[in-house]
């Protein structure tokens, strides 16, 4: 419709033009605009459509002069001779040979600028395209690496389940049974979430729980959690399993090796935007270090920084008796 209505606009310039500067008769100047502008209109189009098909290399583009040069060497004549057979004046005869340099020279620029709109519209449309398919195939890579993140930390965490399992067996049975019941239901809760990428943080504590209680039974009293809790960050989308390799980590810490009480805490709170999860544990720096690849606490911040692109959401920071673990979640929209 608006390329309609611009040649429309477009060939009426033209017939002012003739009739007011050239003196043509209206109906010779009315016949010469709609007949050239539709022939070039034509070869507007087929250019346009043959480079939406077949798209010149940067070392051809001596093509878009060749290409315009040609369809004008056969369209103009054959929109003169159209003229000039319905008109059929001498006079308009001589007004076609007196400006054909003229008319050769507008009707080859029209097509160069045709052609050459028509390539930097395609080459942009296959930059967009290409653009559109790295940021999908980076999309697909994303989701398929924190997929296979998140299917490793089940297997890191039935390993240690198996040997607390293992290590009750034979002086608590029934406790070790209630561990199995109870990793039957943590691992079900599992393969409900692995299609979630984000969950509210009240749900990702219902899942802990079920994680504790199973340490709960290896550890009994010792082991001891404290929750402080901003209640306006309950609802904050967080990934999921995000904090059990760290809780994991602290019991490492702080439960093995010594015989006495511990206590984790477990802190949230909102702050600049962010949800701040800290979890503290007791921490021996003289204590030699438990066996272990931190494959738990390296999941979590390459999960980080595949979900939000950033680099410092994970911070740990240690002292003489205290080790802390803080996780920044940013507000997703």
């Amino acid at each position: 419709m608006y390329v309609s209505l611009g040649l429309i606009v477009l060939a009426g310039v033209q017939v002012w033009a003739l009739t007011h500067f050239l003196h043509l008769r209206f109906a010779w100047a009315l016949t010469d605009a709609s007949v050239h502008w539709l022939v070039l209109a034509t070869l507007a189009y087929f250019i346009a459509n043959t480079l939406s098909y077949y798209h010149p290399s940067y070392g051809k583009g001596i093509l878009s002069i060749l290409a315009p040069a040609m369809l004008t060497l056969i369209g103009l004549p054959v929109a003169d001779h159209l003229c000039s057979w319905t008109i059929n004046n001498p006079e308009y005869s001589a007004f076609i040979q007196n400006w054909a340099v003229y008319r050769y020279t507008v009707f080859f620029l029209i097509l160069v600028g045709v052609t050459l709109m028509s390539l930097l519209w395609y080459r942009l449309g296959e930059k967009e395209d290409a653009q559109r398919r790295k940021e999908e195939t980076e999309r697909i890579a994303r989701e398929a690496e924190l997929f296979k993140l998140r299917q490793q930390l089940q297997p890191h965490f039935l390993f240690n389940s198996l040997n607390s399992i293992n290590a009750l067996i034979g002086s608590r049975p029934q406790e070790a049974r209630n561990m199995v019941q109870q990793l039957s239901d943590f691992l079900r809760g599992t393969i409900r979430r692995e299609d979630q990428r984000l969950v509210p943080l009240q749900d990702e504590l219902l899942y802990l729980k079920l994680y504790l209680d199973i340490e709960q039974v290896r550890f009994g009293h010792r082991l001891q959690i404290r929750m402080h809790l901003d209640d306006a960050a309950t609802s904050w989308q967080i990934p999921p399993l995000i904090l059990q390799p760290l809780l994991e980590n602290a019991i490492k810490f702080g439960v093995y090796g010594t015989t006495e009480n511990i206590e984790i805490v477990l802190t949230s709170r909102i702050q600049d935007n962010h949800l701040e999860l800290v979890i503290a544990n007791p921490y021996d720096q003289d204590m030699e270090p438990p066996a272990g690849t931190g494959f738990g606490l390296k999941s979590i911040e390459r999960r980080l920084f595949l979900l939000y692109g950033r680099k410092d959401l994970l911070e740990f920071h240690k002292d003489e008796k205290r080790f802390t673990a803080k996780v920044k979640i940013p507000k997703t929209l």
